[in-house]
């Protein structure tokens, strides 16, 4: 399942709908813009506690993704723990995917 979420952040980046980055996504979440809001595996929990608690400020609950930050860097060009998907679509298909591999 792991690849199939690398497929689709890979997707979702072509498309121009992902975020990377903690602060971007944090803007991202505060106007609105954000459907789906994500992390992964190997994220500290320093930034975990803040991404759930701007998530839970704005009833968006992050996800957490079974990659590693190297593995979104090779797909994504750049190394980000925190993943934010623009388009409603690929946040479902993420998030789905995601609770399944688990």
């Amino acid at each position: 399942m792991q690849k199939q979420e690398l497929s689709m952040l890979s997707l979702a980046r072509k498309a121009g709908k992902l975020v990377l980055g903690f602060d971007k996504v944090a803007d991202g979440v505060k106007d609105g813009s954000v459907k789906g809001l994500f992390y992964s595996a190997d994220l500290s929990e320093k930034s975990k506690k803040e991404l759930c608690f701007i998530g839970e400020k704005n009833q968006i609950q992050p996800i957490e993704l079974q990659v590693t930050m190297e593995e979104i860097f090779h797909v994504c060009g750049k190394r980000s723990g925190v993943i934010a998907l623009t388009d409603e679509g690929f946040a479902k298909k993420i998030a789905s995917v995601s609770v399944k591999s688990r």
